[in-house]
């Protein structure tokens, strides 16, 4: 099935093949041909299509008859396919709970590789280390194979308000402004806020951020309450569950009159649109935690756990398991309540115009990289969402979010050539998303046999 394309129109083949003039013989091309685009935006879909691609980038697309393919073309058959813009998961990890597997280069490889295999071409990672700004050096010079990578900072909280293991705290204003500094000199791309913080810290960390260029992500600090967030410029919230800690829940109960439910739903979501704030509701996470608590075996029994290195597995086996240490069976109908909330609030902000965000909180316990893209999406389903409006958040949503040329979840000449070719109409069924017939990394051709083959060789490594 693999072959190669070329390209169309002179000034095509000046600018995306060559270059510059006198530059080196031309690249060879590749073409999904006869393909149906489904774009992340929104508008119909385009049948019968053929899209070039040279190098990293897509050089020409348009209507079958239209489109000219050089004869020494890498020919992808589009037939009875959809070609989406590759996905983008705005919250991963690379390592768990208790930092087991921070730079080790199997652990990297594999949830590169999980990630690649279930179309996720772009990813944020949720919180940074000098080894994942290494990672996303490697990456970005080739010369380790996995999707664009872009990370926030180490997280910024107080001590005393749930840190996870060997996280560094800040106590004090000076504490906050120098982090923030450091991780600008660092080159992270965001910080990420993720616990408690007094107002005089947090309101020091945004006006610093804002100071040298830094977008502010994450939690909403849960002791200052949501309207510290909206009305003060951190650009994303991460959980849906931030909404019920610093609102729903913030001093009192969670209400039980579905009344009340209701117009607080309204009230936030109309205050996060009018803020112009992004949010990644991450429901898959929070509906695992009850699942773990249910039964943990069953979802470290998945026939993908075996993809898992051992180093990231560290956290997710009892009696390790946080989930599974903190909470029991008692307590999983206040956690369904919740879980029922959350699910209003991400429909009502999307009816409202909020831009939300697919993120997956991957190497949290049971939350596979890459496959769990697939369980968000259900959950996104199941709260109301349309497939269209899902597909939004895992491309052009995400794509507006992190601002780059080089990221633009759409599919257009000129664009990264970060594609995924699927079996079935994702617009019909959004679990289609997954029935892949291959994926495009900045043009480079994975079939699917070939992702499983990246993953099988590594389960063979670590094994």
């Amino acid at each position: 099935m693999k072959a190669a394309v070329g390209i169309l129109a002179p000034l095509l083949l000046t600018g995306f093949l060559y270059g510059s003039v006198g530059a080196a013989k031309p690249v060879r091309s590749t073409a999904f041909v006869d393909v149906t685009i489904v774009q992340g935006r929104q508008e119909p879909m385009h049948t019968h299509q053929t899209v070039v691609v040279s190098g990293s980038r897509i050089v020409a697309m348009g209507a079958l008859q239209d489109v000219v393919v050089a004869a020494d073309a890498t020919i992808i058959d589009g037939r009875h396919r959809y070609l989406i813009p590759g996905l983008i998961d705005v919250h991963v990890h690379l390592w768990g709970y208790s930092r087991t597997g921070e730079g080790d280069p199997d652990t990297e490889r594999a949830v590169l590789n999980m990630l690649l295999a279930n179309g996720i071409t772009t990813a944020v990672i949720m919180e940074g280390s000098p080894a994942s700004l290494a990672l996303r050096r490697a990456v970005a010079d080739g010369s380790v194979t996995g999707p664009r990578l872009f990370t926030a900072g180490p997280l910024i909280q107080e001590e005393n308000s749930g840190a996870p293991p060997h996280r560094q705290t800040f106590t004090t204003v000076e504490e906050v402004t120098a982090e923030v500094v450091r991780e600008k000199a660092a080159g992270y791309d965001f910080v990420k806020v993720h616990g408690a913080l007094s107002a005089e810290s947090y309101a020091a960390l945004l006006a610093t951020a804002r100071a040298v260029g830094l977008p502010v992500i994450g939690h909403v600090p849960d002791n200052l309450g949501l309207d510290a967030a909206l009305d003060g410029g951190q650009v994303q919230i991460t959980h849906i569950e931030s909404y019920l800690q610093s609102y729903f829940e913030f001093n009192r109960k969670l209400p039980t009159d579905a009344a009340e439910i209701d117009s607080m739903v309204r009230i936030v979501s109309d205050k996060t649109k009018r803020a112009g704030v992004y949010v990644a509701p991450t429901l898959s996470v929070f509906h695992q935690i009850i699942a773990q608590i249910a039964d943990v075996n069953a979802l470290l029994g998945r026939p993908a756990m075996r993809y898992m290195p051992p180093a990231a597995l560290a956290d997710w086996r009892p009696p390790s398991n946080p989930y599974v240490q903190h909470w029991t069976v008692n307590d999983i109908p206040r956690l369904r309540a919740q879980f029922s909330v959350m699910q209003k609030i991400a429909k009502s902000l999307q009816d409202a115009g909020v831009p939300l965000l697919a993120g997956t909180d991957d190497l949290v316990p049971c939350q596979l990289p890459g496959f769990s893209m697939q369980d968000e999406f259900e959950q996104l389903s199941t709260a109301g969402l349309t497939p269209r409006e899902i597909l939004q958040s895992a491309t052009v949503n995400a794509a507006r979010f992190l601002n780059r040329p080089d990221v633009s979840g759409v599919i257009q000449v000129g664009n990264t050539a970060d594609l995924v070719l699927l079996n079935a109409n994702p617009l019909v069924d959004v679990d289609n998303v997954f029935r892949q017939e291959g994926v495009m990394l900045r043009g480079q051709w994975y079939t699917e046999s070939e992702l499983m083959q990246r993953l099988d060789s590594d389960e063979r490594n670590y094994r």
